[in-house]
């Protein structure tokens, strides 16, 4: 099956659109973008801060697995060696704290990130864990159902930005390169959940880190001219007028307006030059490292110039010979040593030293995240870190925030909140804040029903 932007039909679509969008993105060379049909930004409310509206953009670095903060962010150099295990520490750019030792190029910059360190929830399996950070909502099913998303599940935070304020972009929000799933499934909380197809993410596929990567979900933006796919957009139109009840439905009427977007898509040149790293200047590549992770930051990095608003660049688990991405439940130090943590180091670095020297990240807000954070206690028969929600460290930077900051902290063993604990909730409130929306506010999805954008409260000790 031929699949378009976004997720193939799933639970809680109609089967007649799956087929429609068969049948029109075939035919139109498979050109289809769903989400691009948003509303406009918000203004700054009156008397916001003023961080309110700080970032035009976001980026959020996304280590599927779940990062061990002990290793990272939130290193305890007087733990006991079953605790601290077996790195040791550095000074970073900032003189008031140290990080993990492994983390050289991003040590640079702590003196313009701030981190919290008191980040918990209590869902510890990966796909609820994820739910939770992308939505601001708790999942209310079980695990198995975590792996399989529907039309009734909250929205991301990307899809929300796509429909309340897209700042105009033809690209409001990217997953790149693809997905979070696991064999047979696909994990709630990636998409638009409720607010329907119309604001899923871009999703580019392939793998970034090929020589002649160009977008895969759409063949026509780096290669053939946008006049080619008009005329072979003539052809839904011809079958159209053969299918008279696929005419006049309202799905038809959708897709012929999606697909038109489309072309406004592949004949930019901003997205033509973004999607094809092929083109790009080597050195460039090479700065943010040749591996799928690196490659989907500098992919990321190019989309954020070409006019997303948000992209989430996910760390893959083909990546490394382990296969587990941040899921350390054993070589948790060599994994990191060898396969994790340098590719992090030097994406992040590039990204942050690019966004400096051109000014954009005072405009550019940049997060790192994970699910949740690794246990304290080393698990000695397989030198690895298990699943820890009780506390974990996110990163932000760029636009709005407070350089040099590190608000809350995890108590003397890394276990569990010490100070200002905060939640999932908080997470995406502040994402929101800073991005111009009200977290608090009231959207509708498809069919009318309100909900609250987030309950939690933006973290404003950590903002200017």
């Amino acid at each position: 099956m031929l699949r378009l932007i976004g997720p193939a039909a799933y639970a809680g679509e109609h089967p007649s659109r799956r087929e429609m969008l068969r049948i029109g993105g075939m035919l139109a060379g498979g050109i289809g973008l769903p989400q691009l049909l948003g509303g406009q930004p918000s203004a700054r409310a009156a008397g916001q801060p003023k961080s309110f509206g700080a970032a035009k953009r976001c980026i959020m670095l996304y280590l599927s697995g779940g990062p061990p903060q002990h290793d990272m962010f939130d290193p305890k150099p007087d733990a006991p060696s079953d605790i601290r295990g077996e790195f040791s520490t550095i000074q970073s750019s900032n003189g008031g704290y140290r990080i993990g030792e492994h983390l050289p190029l991003t040590s640079k910059w702590m003196h313009e990130v701030a981190l919290v360190r008191s980040m918990h929830h209590t869902h510890s399996d990966h796909a609820r864990g994820s739910y939770w950070m992308f939505t601001g909502y708790p999942f209310l099913g079980g695990v198995p159902e975590a792996d399989n998303m529907t039309r009734q599940d909250m929205p991301h935070l990307g899809s929300c930005i796509a429909k309340i304020a897209p700042n105009k972009s033809l690209l409001p929000f990217a997953l790149v390169p693809h997905r979070m799933d696991v064999a047979g499934g696909r994990r709630v909380g990636q998409f638009a959940g409720m607010l329907g197809s119309k604001y899923d993410p871009l999703l580019p596929g392939g793998d970034p880190n090929a020589d002649d990567y160009k977008l895969e979900q759409i063949p026509l933006a780096p290669n053939l001219p946008a006049e080619v796919a008009r005329r072979r957009l003539k052809l839904v139109d011809q079958l159209d007028t053969q299918l008279e009840s696929l005419h006049n439905s309202a799905q038809a009427h959708a897709l012929r307006a999606n697909q038109a977007r489309a072309l406004d898509v592949v004949s930019s040149d901003a997205v033509r030059k973004a999607v094809d790293l092929s083109s790009a200047d080597a050195a460039d590549r090479e700065r943010y490292g040749r591996n799928l992770f690196g490659q989907s930051v500098f992919l990321g990095r190019r989309l954020l110039q070409a006019g997303t608003r948000l992209v989430q660049c996910n760390w893959q688990r083909t990546q490394g010979s382990n296969g587990f991405a941040w899921d350390t439940h054993w070589n948790n130090f060599s994994a990191l040593k060898e396969e994790l943590i340098p590719p992090f180091d030097l994406a992040f670095h590039a990204l942050m030293t690019d966004l400096k020297k051109t000014g954009e990240l005072d405009e550019t807000l940049v997060i790192v995240a994970g699910e949740f954070g690794r246990s304290p206690k080393v698990t000695l028969k397989n030198a690895g870190r298990e699943h820890w929600p009780d506390v974990y460290t996110v990163l932000f930077a760029g636009a709005g925030i407070k350089p040099g900051m590190v608000y809350g902290k995890s108590d003397k063993i890394g276990a569990y909140p010490a100070e200002s604990p905060t939640t999932p909730a908080d997470f995406v409130a502040t994402i929101y804040h800073l991005l111009g929306i009200d977290p608090h506010r009231e959207e509708h999805d498809q069919v009318g029903r309100p909900f609250a954008l987030s309950k939690g409260d933006a973290i404003t000790g950590i903002m200017v």
